[in-house]
């Protein structure tokens, strides 16, 4: 029999299938909201440690009427049963209002910008933001902030994160170690030990409800479809957002399809990176519009306004920021040209004499094969073995096109003379083992930790082998092999657990691990400062963008010392070369210089990509023989579109942080709403985890499962997982085959012999981590325990489970007034789509003479002096039938006020509401309007015909989501509110 009841709320207990459970989230499970998926905890001894979902059209769930709670007296001393249940269950409570809570939110030091991401987030409903701060200023912090607050309020149980393969660690243990939000790593390890556990028709996303995985994995549609087009999350994030807008024609870009897919199944969601857009109005719109497709009217995204935009996007520079960064950031310095760059040997300067010469050709006779216009020169710069890898391909393939070709005998000459050089003897090798010795490198475990950059895989192995034999180091070339050795290298060529391990160990201080030698690879997103400041950029790329990205993996927010670049270069005598080393001087400069600005990289050139640059840089610059080509660029090379485009994003920056301004300043509504109560706590989390453990430790659950003591010192507790907590949270050792989605801790996280260590001091945690970047790698051995904590996750359950199914605790008090009956509730307003709206901590007394009052619990709690309480016994002797009436009238009073409060927030929101309806009204009747103008435009059955059609049909499958999933989620109440009676106070006057 379906479900009789449809309003239900988290911390609620209800029946389904014979056993009792705990209710900890409501999703509408239909596109009328009148069918709920209910998830739930078990809560009595048959079910206890699973987790189910329950669909109300299939199952009956019968709530606990709060009209019929039993009344149970507490016998504990001090009321310590009653105490911890009702902190309990005010730590299940959603918080329901717009304002971030920074206490204890994580183990970092919150800045002002920060902060405004999450303030901008919150105040969005459904957050959708692209955030796109510079390189290095911590987005991964601000997507912790706001994912903790949403978690605070019910709305992050099901996460999926997405990102590069050589970021999944990085991103995964930064999330746990600062702010206790576990992430399952779905890698190619990952999801072949899943596959080991779940049949494969199984989703994966159901068993585990937080994930993160790469792009490149789950971006394999066809496999992944099926399961994807079934999941809801609650947020989803991508990072390096760029890489999923599509350049051109995004409809066959797999990552576009699969960014936009995930859009409409999910709530809310949040795009980063440090590179918004490619300078094309269209590319950047998609993203925009990835996050609300009815933000921009024009169905070819080509027209819009900074108004359009400023609701989702914010952008800072590391200049905007300096100053409130403090030493967050350290200067950085650049090893003078002079003394990093050096001549040609004899040898090499024949090659740079034929390639002169070869340019000249060029210059006169024209090509459109970049390999000889520019890449030969571009390879032999990097390597000998890198320019002899190409030659003679070069020369054969001249050879098959035309015979009589002027090139063949230069092209000829040159894969003679390069056959005999080789990086050992070549002039930029030596110049970096004169730098490795001016930096005391050699390889032992006292030289400092070295980045080192080159773009080709073929000068990265030759100068791995040359480096290994002339430092008589060990050297392997294989993948699983590079976490272990002195000298290391990474290519995009590596699978994601190989290329995980070895970035984790070059950031950790025990490892033995001396020197990184990346391709570009690890130049976006990955974090190597912890343990590097040092980066050598062995060959040069033609690009500001890429050496912007190069730096930022050690020039970034948290560097505690100096970085120091160090560009190697070779100046060479051979005619049309000559004036080469000028130009690369100064785009080294223009870099330093985008340093110290508030613009971004590519606003210098505005090609918007690495690949464009290069060929600007070569073909306007290098072959043209014109070295101010940077400095005359930002004239010359003005794209109108681009420009626009930077000038909008200025304009919607400045404006969305006018707007948060002044709503930050602005005084909260004073309605009932707005003081909703539910940030009240009785306890410390430390007290409350010290104190609920204890007791716990007395039931006979827990002396049978034998709980271990804690060991508590001053500023740390530490806990062993008893076997319910360990199969709880997923570990590998225990018992059963439950695997509990939102709560599964990372299996890289699980603390030694189960211990694990809390603390409520957030310097220790940031000393922890440091910790582990010394000796054991990213996962820090000490975490905050703060409420997102799955072990403090945990507590509150067990301890909510103490008191019976349909009970709650009386108490008693001499400081209330004579016969004073005080009856304490949580209440709850949820959305059509069940996510809080409200939550309100209250409580009714009763007084002699037929009188009552309402106030806040907060203050009921005060008047009784409830924590310093003790046990008379005067409880025990309550009446149970006398009482049952005024338990009755109590809650009939209870939810009186709650539809108060759900009447008085209508009000409050329909302005907004209004006038976001009224908005997607003009955006729908807008864009239908050009559609079909565009429709009667074009043939019928045209492929543009049928595009045309498919984008009409997909604009009203947004409106119908849209209603489901914002106003209905966000806006539209449930006809009925919930209560708890969660305590009972009765005067002993």
């Amino acid at each position: 029999m379906p479900s009789p009841q449809k309003t239900f709320a988290p911390g609620m207990r209800v029946l389904c299938r014979d056993a009792e459970w705990m209710v900890t989230q409501v999703k509408a499970a239909d596109g009328n909201n009148a069918e709920f998926a209910v998830s739930c905890t078990g809560a009595d001894d048959l079910v206890r440690g699973h987790e189910a979902v329950f669909l109300t059209q299939l199952d009956e769930i019968v709530p606990v009427d709060p009209r019929e709670t039993a009344l149970e007296p507490d016998q504990s001393p001090g009321f310590e049963k009653a105490k911890l249940f009702l902190e309990a269950q005010l730590r299940q409570m959603p918080f329901t209002d717009m304002t971030p809570s920074l206490e204890g939110m994580g183990a970092f030091k919150p800045m002002g910008y920060q902060v405004e991401a999450v303030e901008k987030a919150l105040r969005q409903m459904r957050p959708r933001l692209l955030l796109a701060d510079a390189v290095g200023l911590g987005k991964t912090i601000e997507i912790g902030m706001i994912l903790t607050e949403l978690i605070a309020r019910g709305r992050g149980n099901r996460i999926l994160v997405l990102t590069k393969k050589s970021m999944l660690s990085q991103f995964q243990s930064e999330l746990w170690n600062r702010f206790a939000i576990p992430l399952v790593r779905l890698d190619s390890a990952g999801i072949a030990k899943l596959r080991l556990k779940i049949p494969a028709s199984k989703n994966p996303f159901e068993v585990f409800q937080r994930v993160i995985m790469s792009i490149d994995t789950l971006k394999d549609v066809g496999r992944y479809r099926p399961f994807l087009e079934k999941t809801r999350w609650d947020m989803v994030i991508i990072d390096e957002a760029h890489n999923v807008a599509g350049a051109s024609s995004a409809e066959r870009v797999l990552s576009y399809r699969l960014a936009k897919l995930m859009s409409r199944s999910t709530d809310s969601m949040l795009l980063a990176t440090a590179t918004p857009h490619n300078g094309n109005r269209e590319t950047f719109a998609r993203l925009i519009s990835l996050l609300d497709p009815s933000a921009i009217p024009d169905p070819k995204l080509r027209e819009y306004d900074a108004r359009d935009i400023a609701p989702f996007f914010m952008m800072r520079f590391k200049e905007d920021v300096r100053q409130e960064a403090g030493d967050n950031f350290s200067e950085r310095v650049v090893i003078p040209l002079a003394s990093t760059t050096t001549d040609a040997t004899a040898a090499e300067e024949s090659v740079y004499a034929d390639l002169a010469k070869l340019r000249a050709l060029v210059q006169e006779h024209g090509t459109k094969d970049r390999l000889i216009e520019y890449g030969l020169y571009k390879r032999f710069l990097s390597s000998p073995e890198a320019f002899t890898s190409t030659i003679t391909k070069v020369r054969d393939r001249v050879a098959e096109e035309d015979a009589a070709s002027p090139l063949l005998p230069l092209l000829g000459h040159l894969a003679a003379s390069s056959a005999k050089l080789g990086i050992a003897e070549s002039s930029r090798y030596q110049l970096l083992k004169r730098h490795l010795q001016e930096l005391g490198w050699d390889g032992s475990a006292q030289s400092p930790r070295l980045l080192l950059f080159t773009e080709s895989t073929v000068t990265q192995k030759a100068l791995a082998e040359a480096l290994a034999r002339d430092f008589k180091l060990k050297y392997s070339g294989k993948f699983e092999e590079q976490a272990e050795q002195v000298l290391a290298t990474i290519h995009g060529g590596f699978p994601d657990v190989s290329l995980s391990a070895t970035i984790e160990s070059f950031g950790t201080g025990t490892s033995r691990m001396r020197m990184l030698l990346a391709t570009d690879v690890a130049s976006e997103g990955v974090n190597l400062h912890h343990e590097c400041h040092h980066i050598i950029h062995y060959d040069l790329p033609w690009s500001i963008i890429t050496l912007i990205q190069r730096n930022g993996r050690i020039d970034r927010f948290g560097q505690r010392r100096e970085p120091q670049l160090r560009y190697l270069l070779v100046k060479t005598q051979a005619g049309l070369l000559q004036g080469d080393t000028e130009l690369f001087d100064r785009l080294i400069k223009k870099v330093e210089e985008i340093n110290r600005s508030t613009r971004t990289g590519e606003s210098i050139l505005r090609l918007y990509d690495a690949e464009a640059e290069e060929e600007y840089l070569a073909r306007k610059g290098l072959i043209a023989g014109d070295a101010e080509v940077l400095q005359r660029t930002e004239a010359a090379r003005w794209n109108e579109e681009a420009q626009g485009l930077e000038a909008l994003l200025l304009e919607a920056q400045k404006m969305a942080h006018a707007l948060q301004a002044e709503l930050a300043a602005a005084p909260p509504p004073a309605t009932p709403a707005a003081a909703s109560s539910s940030r009240l706590r009785l306890y410390a989390d430390r007290d409350f985890l010290a104190k609920g453990y204890d007791y716990l430790r007395t039931t006979p659950q827990g002396q049978q499962l034998r709980y271990q003591p804690l060991e508590v010192t001053p500023e740390q507790v530490v806990l062993t997982a008893p076997q319910d907590l360990a199969r709880r949270l997923g570990a590998r050792d225990a018992r059963g085959d439950v695997i509990l989605g939102a709560n599964a801790i990372p299996e890289e996280a699980w603390p030694e012999h189960g211990q694990f260590r809390l603390t409520h001091k957030p310097g220790r945690v940031q000393q922890a981590i440091q910790a582990a970047f010394q000796t054991s790698g990213f996962w820090s051995a000490e975490l905050l325990h703060s409420e997102n904590h799955p072990v403090m996750r945990w507590l509150v359950e067990r301890m909510v489970m103490q008191i019976p199914r349909g009970s709650a605790p009386i108490i008693s008090s001499p400081h209330l007034a004579a016969g004073e009956k005080c009856f304490c509730f949580i209440g709850q307003v949820s959305s059509r789509a069940g996510i809080p709206l409200i939550a309100d901590a209250h409580a009714i007394s009763f007084l002699p003479g037929g009188k009552y009052r309402h106030r806040p619990l907060r203050e009921a709690l005060e008047e009784a002096r409830f924590l310093n309480l003790t046990n008379t016994g005067r409880a025990s002797t309550f009446n149970a039938n006398a009482m049952r009436g005024f338990v009755t009238a109590a809650v009939e009073s209870s939810l009186a006020h709650m539809k108060m409060l759900r009447d008085q927030r209508q009000r409050d929101i329909l302005p907004q509401l209004e006038a976001e309806e009224q908005r997607l009204r003009s955006w729908y009747e807008k864009r239908k309007a050009l559609q079909l103008e565009l429709f009667h435009g074009l043939a019928g059955g045209s492929v543009q015909e049928q595009k045309a059609r498919r984008e009409i049909e997909e604009m009203d499958r947004y409106i119908r989501d849209r209603n489901h999933n914002w106003r209905d989620a966000h806006y539209i109440p449930s006809s009925d509110p919930v209560t708890r009676l969660v305590l009972v106070i009765e005067s002993t006057k």
